[in-house]
């Protein structure tokens, strides 16, 4: 029988204070950096308040109520890493469980279609009535390009950064933590720098056969998940995450209004919280009051305000 210790696949002993010294040297002798640069997400202050943008390792959960542009975030701040990105090796990907691909496209044209120089922003009705004119004609995009100089110049600007920003659909039932394991698997050997979003948190599913979970031990669960695959994987990975029915009742939904309890109050490194301080008018848009409600990473408690442009699916940051 052999003394031989062997630990489960995967996992090392504890090692020295030493060790790890010389890992980090190392760490910086090849220029292995991406780990220790923060990722900004374009959305100021909220760079400056988490030190510079996101930290790999780190879990961000974006809360608030309907309609406060919750996944506007998510996408912006996806297209505005992947538009900054120095070189071939960043990558930002965007698993939403709400919307397939192609919508999130459709959002991302009129969204760079008012981040431009163009005064005229194009909707998703201006990209339904060209696809309703074009009947399966062979003009394709083309056409929509040809009707509108906004469209044209939101696509130009998308062709700089589209093989830097990557779009799924999460599945229901098989988009699990092990899948999202898979996919940061995959990215991360193909980029240095990989950022993570997820839309949202409580649609992730959890494998498990002939056993149903109660929905607070499932967001536990995938919450604890997430903030393993962000250390595992050295990435930040940003969640949105819905608030419970309580929360939803009150004037403004805080950190602590998040459906699923405990562990979606402690696992997370940075809270966001997104609520609306009035509502749309046809010349302003809608102004979100951005709180840090949980940071790690800096000071908690700031707030600042941004613009929501509803019908552009944007929020005017300048």
């Amino acid at each position: 029988m052999s003394d031989r210790l062997v630990l489960p696949a995967g996992l090392d002993f504890p090692r020295t204070l030493l060790d790890v010294s010389i890992e980090f040297d190392a760490h910086i002798k090849s220029g292995k950096l991406a780990g220790y640069k923060p990722i900004p997400t374009g959305f100021e202050p909220l760079d400056t308040y988490l030190g510079g943008g996101l930290v790999p390792e780190s879990l961000m959960l974006v809360g608030g109520p309907p309609g406060t542009g919750k996944t506007i975030f998510v996408l912006q701040a996806a297209r505005n890493i992947a538009a900054l990105a120095k070189n071939n090796r960043t990558a930002a990907c965007v698993v939403c469980f709400e919307h397939g691909e192609v919508y999130l496209y459709h959002r991302l044209l009129c969204m760079e279609s008012v981040l431009g120089a163009s005064q005229t922003g194009l909707t998703m009705d201006d990209i339904r009535h060209s696809a309703i004119n074009a009947d399966g004609g062979e003009a394709g995009i083309a056409s929509l390009l040809r009707a509108s100089e906004a469209a044209k110049d939101a696509w130009s600007r998308i062709t700089q950064y589209w093989e830097h920003l990557l779009l799924i659909k999460g599945h229901p039932v098989k988009t699990t933590i092990n899948v999202l394991d898979t996919y940061l698997a995959r990215l991360r050997s193909q980029y240095t720098t990989v950022v993570l979003f997820v839309d949202y948190l409580q649609k992730v599913p959890i494998f498990s056969p002939g056993i149903e979970l109660a929905p607070e031990r499932q967001i536990r669960t995938v919450t604890e998940g997430l903030k393993n695959l962000a250390l595992a994987h050295s990435v930040p990975i940003v969640a949105v995450v819905a608030a419970d029915a309580e929360g939803l009742k009150g004037k403004r939904v805080r950190f602590e209004d998040l459906w699923g309890g405990s562990s979606v109050n402690y696992e997370p490194d940075v809270a966001l919280m997104l609520n609306p301080i009035r509502k749309e008018d046809s010349t302003r848009g809608t102004e979100i009051l951005y709180s840090i409600e949980k940071n790690r990473l800096g000071p908690t408690g700031d707030e600042f305000q941004h613009v929501l442009e509803g019908q552009h699916f944007a929020f005017k940051l300048s």
